[in-house]
């Protein structure tokens, strides 16, 4: 069987013997940039992108956006990321806003079970800024994900609950190349063993 080529740069392991493996967890609204973000980790930093919108379309391919299928989908992530650390990897989780505590207090416990570390990552944006983006990329067809709509970003701030104490606090208004640019340096240090 041919090697299938992968869009994705092979990951980087630390370079300290038995370095501990990453989990990063974005949080923050659609439209705060957390693809973005995820990108520029893989791209600088060789992590592992794990995005439950990807998953969930591989699992549903006649998807019909329902919370079932998104819990089904985070299951997935949660493996993945598990596989990863097994690995010695570090993983990003994109495709989620963590606007649920729940969801990071079941990574949290994945992270304790198989030693691994996790981070969070706040993109701290303005619901009438993630809107606005929101609506931008529709126009653009810019996201793959067919139920994110400037109404989505109303229904997940409703619903965003006070994100970790630890959550490193990225403002998102700022410029994408500045975001990036924070969010690599933070997981930069935090892989070092530095506090972010």
């Amino acid at each position: 069987m041919d090697d299938v080529p992968d869009n994705n740069p092979p990951p980087l392991r630390d370079a300290r013997a038995g370095a501990t493996p990453l989990a990063v967890a974005l949080i923050g609204l659609p439209g705060s940039g957390k693809s973005t973000v995820a990108r520029a980790l893989v791209a600088e930093l060789g992590l592992r992108r794990v995005c439950r919108d990807e998953v969930r379309a591989a699992m549903f391919p006649q998807c019909d956006y329902s919370f079932i299928e998104k819990r089904a989908a985070y299951r997935g992530v949660l493996l993945a990321v598990e596989i990863n650390s097994l690995l010695g990897l570090s993983s990003v989780i994109d495709g989620m806003t963590f606007s649920r505590r729940e969801d990071y207090a079941r990574l949290r416990e994945l992270a304790r079970q198989h030693r691994f570390a996790v981070m969070a990552l706040r993109l701290d944006c303005a619901p009438a800024l993630a809107r606005r983006r929101v609506a931008e990329d529709a126009l653009r067809r810019a996201h793959p994900a067919r139920d994110r709509s400037p109404e989505l970003v109303d229904a997940v701030a409703a619903r965003f609950e006070e994100p970790p104490a630890d959550a490193v606090l990225i403002d998102a208004a700022l410029p994408a190349a500045d975001v990036c640019r924070r969010a690599v340096e933070a997981v930069r240090l935090r892989l070092r063993g530095a506090p972010a």
